[in-house]
């Protein structure tokens, strides 16, 4: 069911998550940064990247982690084999992530679902900043049950 709101505009029913801890990828190895966990069902809309004190040429990803009682843990690729090759922000400024459509399951987030980004590309370095623009998707919600 859609957000029925009338009070907000549609622009205020988003939220931005931005990871600014400029985590360092260490040389030649994946790092996963998280962005987010989804205090109620939520819709990624988009995902920005800046990248600074590049080595090589790194590629990055959208993924949703989900816990499943009795199943374990699942890992959804968002963005599939459309990874992003990161250039540095002084040459490109901040570069957008190819996301499947609005409304596809592929962004679509469940409460407690964590949102990350990961990096891969053998022996390359980099500090991130990432921030996504997701979008509650319940009329009523509750953040963690509360």
């Amino acid at each position: 069911m859609a957000v029925v709101n009338r009070d907000l505009d549609p622009s205020q029913q988003r939220l931005n998550w931005l990871n600014v801890a400029g985590t360092q990828s260490v040389v030649g190895v994946s790092a996963i940064l998280a962005l987010g966990i989804a205090p109620c069902a939520m819709q990624v809309l988009a995902v920005a990247v800046e990248a600074s004190g590049l080595s090589g040429s790194p590629t990055a990803g959208i993924q949703i982690q989900r816990f499943v009682v009795g199943s374990g843990l699942t890992t959804i690729l968002v963005n599939g084999s459309s990874l992003l090759t990161v250039q540095a922000y002084s040459t490109s400024g901040a570069q957008a992530m190819v996301l499947p459509a609005a409304g596809s399951t592929l962004v679509q987030l469940l409460r407690g679902d964590q949102l990350q980004m990961i990096t891969s590309a053998a022996n390359t370095a980099a500090s991130y900043v990432v921030e996504a623009v997701v979008q509650v998707l319940q009329d009523v919600k509750s953040d963690f049950g509360l």
